[in-house]
């Protein structure tokens, strides 16, 4: 299954835009999903699913909780597939109530990168890979931007 983040688009139009695009994909053969997750559209299909056949920005996503074992392992999953990159870096953004703060979450499933490449550096100014979180209570959403 794979999955895709889809933002910058206007709050008021996720429900609209996120079935555009389904039934774009619908009328190219592509049988495809999609949920609301705070200011993303979450898109969820088995078929393969080609830059050209999404008009928007989206990245390599996938829908998570808020536990860090559990974001830990979505990472690793996430990044199995993609080329080293040369540095990276977590960005986190949480609403809710939790028992850590977003960088003491950052700093811990930061392994997940380091246990794949382990001489990879961080660079939190302009990261070759960028791997963010998006917490909204107990649910979270985990895109890669590289």
């Amino acid at each position: 299954m794979q999955g895709f983040a889809i933002n910058n688009i206007s709050k008021n139009n996720l429900k609209q835009k996120g079935d555009k695009i389904i039934l774009n994909l619908f009328d190219k053969g592509i049988s495809a999903k999609y949920r609301i997750f705070g200011k993303f559209i979450y898109l969820e299909s088995k078929d393969q699913i080609l830059s050209e056949n999404l008009k928007f920005e989206y990245y390599n996503a996938s829908l998570s909780t808020y536990k860090k074992d559990e974001i830990f392992n979505t990472i690793a999953n996430l990044i199995e597939t993609i080329k080293e990159p040369p540095n990276f870096a977590i960005k986190v953004d949480r609403r809710g109530e939790h028992k850590y703060t977003s960088t003491d979450l950052a700093r811990e499933v930061a392994g997940a990168v380091f246990d794949k490449w382990p001489n990879i550096k961080v660079n939190l100014g302009k990261p070759s890979l960028e791997v963010n979180i998006q917490i909204i209570n107990n649910r979270s959403i985990i895109y890669l931007r590289n």
